[in-house]
């Protein structure tokens, strides 16, 4: 059974914001779960790029705008939506996730940012190899300590910024539920759509099987979209536009 790879194009800032939220949210939830040295590095990582992100107050406002701006949108559509009780159930789980986000503690999150544990690594993250054993020896030792150690104390770092996460992905559940992905065809490997710049386009999905051999580089803004289907055989050479039809589906969330 072929399968369905997804690439997604954020159409303004906010949305950008959330993805990158959301790509950050994974990788550390991901690498604090393993019991490595190197999951327990790489979870450190994220963590401090989370930190930078989440810690900036207008990140927050604008994930708290866009969960409120969601609820208002979709009790607007309540009584001609098709299934009421589920757009019921997208606003309470909106509505309950901006509130868990609201009650995030910032002197929480700057004493987090403030650790001087994790500042140090932070500093080094720009040189390259800069997190080795004899620049970092504190580091080395606690990558070192019991796998039980290090995940209670990640876990004391991470669960405070858990209402983010669960704000973002509430957000992105309910844009990506706003449109189904309908076939489509690239002629010649491109594919162009207008949008309405009345309308609150917000993201635009690709679905491309990995068994066709091409992956789609999207450029879009208010106005319209495009879509180029790439190929590359050999990672060490640059990527070329097929010039072959191509069959994909698209799912340009509105909402």
């Amino acid at each position: 059974m072929d399968r369905c790879v997804w690439y997604e194009q954020p159409l303004n800032e906010r949305m950008r914001v959330l993805l990158r939220l959301e790509f950050l949210y994974e990788g550390v939830l991901h690498a604090a779960a393993g019991w490595s040295v190197w999951e327990a590095r790489g979870a450190l990582e994220s963590l401090i790029e989370l930190l930078g992100l989440l810690g900036r107050a207008e990140v927050r406002a604008e994930l708290l705008k866009e969960a409120d701006r969601l609820c208002l949108q979709l009790d607007r559509q309540r009584e001609t939506a098709a299934d009421p009780v589920a757009v019921d159930a997208s606003i309470r789980d909106l509505a309950a996730s901006a509130d868990a986000a609201r009650r995030l503690d910032a002197l929480q999150l700057d004493d987090i940012r403030r650790n001087e544990f994790l500042n140090a690594l932070r500093q080094r993250a720009s040189i390259p190899g800069g997190a080795c054993s004899f620049d970092l020896p504190a580091l080395h030792h606690w990558l070192n300590r019991d796998p039980e150690i290090r995940a209670d104390q990640l876990d004391g770092w991470l669960t405070p910024l858990l209402p983010g996460r669960d704000a973002a992905a509430a957000v992105l559940r309910t844009i990506r539920a706003a449109a189904e992905a309908d076939p489509q065809v690239a002629q010649s490997g491109f594919y162009q759509q207008g949008l309405d710049p009345a309308l609150p386009a917000q993201l635009v999905r690709v679905g491309v099987t990995v068994e066709s051999g091409v992956f789609p580089e999207i450029s879009g803004g208010r106005h319209r979209f495009t879509i180029r289907f790439l190929c590359q055989p050999n990672p060490v050479r640059r990527p070329f536009q097929t010039d072959e039809d191509t069959g994909f589906l698209l799912a340009c969330c509105v909402v």
